[in-house]
């Protein structure tokens, strides 16, 4: 395979983890709050094969994601020629949100199977398991604001796609941000509700950058910007 070809299947990659992102999100959109174990319990029981398929869906597009990000900080190190201003921050952030995701499935997905076991599943078992759940989403929140304010700071710079698409980052990057700080203060219903527009629309930010990098592989720009860093 040519450059071009190696783009295009990285830009790829962060469209198909878009898909399966807002496939999750569309399949288990909000659970009943952490503070009341026994709704949860039973919305868990009643919902299994749904949380698992959307479970197994953002793990699959937390995976697929690692790739998209190795794109990007193979396209950001080209274009910043080595001074290596924004790339490594961008390759960190994302390996970090897409671990934190794939550990914040692990409390969900031992409801599914306390579920299975209505003897085995205390009160205060699916209280904690809930709360793990509710608080992760903070770090998922805090996680996007990071990745999304790097990259969109680097397209606003000219270094990869459009200065739009970067501002539309710095957007989803701010949104993430408010929604993992307030995590840490709000109901649980409020988390959730942040949590999912966070999570809409920073898939729908990736999405539109991966098929512009379809569209136009970034090898076929010339660069746009000097070094991040002067000499």
């Amino acid at each position: 395979m040519n450059e071009r070809s190696w783009e295009r299947a990285g830009a790829i990659s962060g469209l198909v983890a878009a898909v399966l992102l807002l496939l999750s999100l569309l399949l288990n959109p909000l659970s009943p709050p952490s503070d009341e174990p026994v709704l949860t319990f039973f919305y868990v029981a009643a919902n299994r094969a749904t949380i698992l398929l959307a479970a197994l869906a953002l793990t699959l597009a937390a995976v697929v994601f690692l790739w998209f990000v190795g794109h990007l900080r193979h396209l950001l190190q080209r274009a910043e020629g080595g001074a290596e201003a924004f790339s490594p921050v961008v390759f960190g952030a994302g390996v970090s949100l897409a671990t934190m995701t794939m550990l914040s499935v692990l409390p969900v997905t031992t409801l599914v199977s306390l579920s299975n076991n209505v003897a085995s599943a205390s009160q205060s078992i699916v209280f904690v398991l809930a709360e793990l759940h509710r608080l992760s989403l903070g770090g998922l929140g805090l996680l996007v604001a990071l990745f999304a304010a790097t990259a969109g700071a680097a397209m606003t710079r000219g270094e990869l796609l459009a200065p739009w698409l970067g501002w539309f980052g710095l957007g989803v990057g701010l949104i993430g941000l408010i929604a993992g700080v307030t995590s840490f203060y709000m109901p649980s219903g409020f988390v959730a509700v942040a949590a999912l527009v966070t999570g809409i629309v920073f898939a729908l930010w990736v999405g539109a950058a991966s098929v512009l990098m379809v569209y136009r592989p970034e090898v076929d720009r010339a660069p746009a910007a000097g070094t991040a860093f002067a000499h």
